[in-house]
């Protein structure tokens, strides 16, 4: 099988270094034979160092696309529109694709997978979603026993372990985000990341394996961590809880398709809970199976490289046997699109926070409110706090619907006792 590299970043480059050392093995154990026929990047500069080690090297990928002895391209550069562009072209060529590329999935999927399904090709893309955790292939193939009910997956290492320096060290969210940066788990410019949209890209990609329908990540509810307090860390802890950011997939009863990303309250005994640092997870609740966990490095350069290798075995052992046809993937299109579950529709127990002036009558003003818009009250916990002449309040609802505690957050804003905008955080369960 000859291969094309299209990128030679972090992850590029690792694919190029587990090839060289494993190759040979492949070859002996496998019986297959992985060659890489070219590299390309976007500058003489950055192939310079692979040429010199005797590799074919280009920095146009429509050359390397086009060529016939090319049976499989690996499209790791990033971004949207040209790997979409290299990606259907490579396509139209009958080409195989492996991809890490989860942005370009979440957006152009609808397009990709009928394509390559119309020319009996493959696409792979382990990668993409939670580094090595083999998260694609399972629901793919290993689950195919089970309809999967529920998934909770912490899905981006920079928030998680931004998080869980809050909790262990009692950080403020700015301080725990500079030193993410400064050990290198975080980029200069993080909002891609603490705003949730990484998340949602990986999250739509794996509500739509689950439900089999097309899940558009534009237009999942989407929260992200940088609004989280080290006082929400440590009221949680209180609790016996833990805030982690997720991306959540349900099935609702009348076939929608209940898919978000947003911070929640795990209790201290969930699977999920000690899933720290830049460790990624993913939870399922299968008919079948029951509870089950896959946990592993997020992102890096081998952990990822490890996952695209994989394929790339995986590609191999089936186009040289024959034995297994593409996986079906057409259904990922705008034509199958999934009926999604509004967020305000949805049911949960919620955390609450009121930074209010220290004055009379102010708690039984919001009380009144929660109990106008008939929802229960499990437990209410009042705080002083480091400015004179306020007080937090924290309420944690019984189980309710969100429309009925948006409508009683906006009421409760609007008192002229509410010092801060509120703070709402959803809880799993």
């Amino acid at each position: 099988m000859r291969i094309g590299l299209i990128g030679t970043g972090t992850i590029g480059g690792g694919v190029v270094e587990i090839l060289e050392s494993k190759v040979s093995e492949y070859r002996e154990k496998l019986g297959l034979n992985l060659e890489l026929a070219c590299i390309c990047a976007k500058s003489e500069e950055e192939v310079a160092p692979y040429k010199a080690k005797g590799y074919a090297t280009t920095t146009d990928a429509m050359t390397m696309i086009t060529d016939p002895s090319i049976n499989v391209i690996v499209e790791l550069a990033g971004g949207y529109e040209m790997p979409r562009k290299w990606i259907t072209a490579a396509l139209e060529n009958k080409k195989h694709v492996v991809t890490a590329n989860k942005a370009m999935l979440a957006k152009y999927g609808h397009e990709i997978f009928p394509l390559a399904e119309k020319n009996g090709c493959h696409v792979l893309f382990e990668a993409a979603v939670g580094g090595g955790i083999p998260i694609i292939r399972s629901i793919q193939e290993g689950f195919v026993g089970n309809n999967v009910e529920h998934l909770s997956c912490i899905i981006n290492g920079t928030c998680n372990y931004i998080l869980s320096r809050m909790g262990e060290s009692g950080l403020s969210f700015e301080d725990a985000l500079k030193e993410a940066q400064a050990n290198g788990f975080a980029e200069r410019n993080p909002t891609f990341d603490i705003e949730g949209i990484d998340s949602a890209h990986k999250t739509a990609i794996l509500a739509s394996l689950c439900s089999g329908k097309y899940v558009d990540f534009e237009k999942i509810h989407v929260t992200g961590v940088s609004k989280i307090t080290a006082e929400d860390i440590s009221n949680a802890k209180e609790l016996g809880y833990k805030i982690k950011l997720l991306g959540i997939y349900g099935r609702g009863e009348d076939g929608a398709v209940d898919a978000r990303v947003h911070p929640c309250l795990v209790p201290n005994d969930h699977l999920l809970a000690n899933v720290d640092g830049v460790l990624n997870a993913v939870y399922l609740q299968c008919d079948n199976l029951g509870q089950t966990l896959q946990t592993g490095a997020g992102a890096g350069r081998l952990p990822t490289a490890s996952a695209v290798v994989a394929d790339l075995v995986s590609l191999a052992r089936s186009t040289d046997t024959g034995a297994r046809k593409p996986l079906p993937m057409g259904w990922f299109n705008k034509e199958n699109a999934a009926k999604l579950t509004p967020i305000e529709e949805t049911y949960s127990r919620y955390y609450l926070r009121f930074t209010t002036k220290d004055s009379c009558g102010v708690l039984a003003s919001i009380t009144g409110i929660f109990s106008q818009n008939n929802i229960s009250i499990e437990s209410l916990i009042q705080k002083d706090v480091k400015d004179p002449g306020k007080v937090s309040i924290i309420v944690v609802s019984e189980r309710s619907k969100e429309s009925k505690i948006l409508a009683a957050l906006e009421a409760i804003d609007s008192l002229s006792a509410i010092a801060e905008k509120s703070q709402m955080i959803r809880f799993l369960k």
